[in-house]
């Protein structure tokens, strides 16, 4: 599905490119309410069809138009978002990381107040000296630190440790 998506984006700026806007216009709002969409929006560039072939990508693009609805729904359920709300994912949003949905699970078990989450970063665990294969740096509103959460390749928690003045009940600080 990862694909489609990142068609969905490529579709929008071919059709563009050979002048079916209303196509175009539907593809790219549908487009943007994907990461992978995002990156197909930019493979294109003004100058790469010429005429037989831009026939063959308006009546694709003109199809998948008419699925405007059904794709739209398909989105917003996979990424758990409603209409503009899905609008401007980036692949390095932690959400869709390969450890995303679990590091979810570890927040509430730790008792993480989501609104409190100010930003979560994945880091290179070998750049921070971390013998994990993935590590996640979570930022809070409410302190002036970090929360590291050290993660296996299953996306288990293994460690967890703050720096700076977080706090927090259960979790050792560095």
């Amino acid at each position: 599905m990862q694909k489609f998506e990142w068609y969905l984006g490529y579709m929008a700026r071919a059709a563009r490119t050979c002048g079916n806007f209303n196509a175009a216009d539907k593809l790219h709002a549908l487009a943007r309410m994907t990461p992978y969409g995002g990156a197909g929006l930019n493979t294109v560039t003004g100058d790469g069809f010429a005429g037989p072939v831009c026939g063959g990508i308006n009546r694709e693009a003109g199809e998948m138009a008419a699925d405007a609805e059904r794709i739209r729904a398909y989105i917003e359920d996979t990424y758990d978002c409603k209409g503009e709300g899905c609008h401007g994912q980036d692949l390095s949003d932690w959400q869709f990381h390969a450890c995303g949905n679990s590091l979810k699970s570890h927040f509430a078990i730790l008792g993480l107040d989501d609104d409190d989450i100010r930003a979560v970063t994945m880091l290179d665990p070998k750049k921070t000296g971390s013998d994990a294969d993935f590590q996640a740096r979570v930022q809070f509103h409410s302190c002036q630190g970090s929360l590291y959460i050290d993660l296996t390749k299953h996306c288990v928690m293994e460690n967890k440790q703050t720096r700076g003045d977080c706090s927090f009940d259960g979790i050792e600080r560095y």
